[in-house]
């Protein structure tokens, strides 16, 4: 039974390595952009990033995570010309990852809505997907995230998806 957690950052090199796996697996890389290791430690031990794994027993099945960026450049908000006031309510929802061995059983929608039960309402929530992603953007676009522009970003092209929290 595969059961959702907010992660903690004890979990952090696990995670990093499971990121590595799923990406190395991956026929088309480029839709899983990542940051570094040194970025995503610091990001999760300051607070900035928030992770929720989902775990099979011992195994982990898949990952979400969350930055606030407040009005950082890695606000996807800027790319929105987002005034002041609505850039410092943006959460970037940021990573999502499953293993091959469980994807198509709605875990990524799950991690999702676990994420989101926890943030605090009035806030813009971000997420980017490769256009080629059909599974990603479904499921985006099936909790109410609607396309906003389509960017040039991490050395491809995303569309740029937003949802206002409740």
């Amino acid at each position: 039974m595969i059961t959702i957690r907010r992660g903690t950052c004890e979990d952090t090199q696990r995670v990093l390595t499971f990121l590595a796996q799923v990406k190395a697996e991956m026929t088309h890389k480029e839709w899983l952009c990542l940051d570094t290791p040194e970025e995503f430690r610091e990001r999760i031990e300051n607070g900035i990033e928030r992770l929720w794994v989902a775990e099979d027993g011992e195994k982990l099945a898949g990952i979400f995570t969350v930055v606030f960026p407040g009005t950082s450049p890695v606000n996807y908000g800027w790319h929105l010309k987002l005034p002041p006031e609505d850039l410092a309510r943006v959460v970037n929802m940021d990573t999502a990852a499953v293993h091959s061995d469980y994807r198509g059983q709605g875990l990524q929608r799950r991690l999702m809505q676990a994420a989101e039960r926890e943030l605090e309402p009035g806030r813009i929530l971000l997420c980017t997907i490769h256009p080629d992603n059909a599974y990603s953007l479904r499921n985006a676009q099936s909790q109410g995230y609607e396309i906003q522009a389509t960017l040039p970003m991490y050395g491809s092209v995303r569309h740029l998806l937003q949802k206002d929290s409740k």
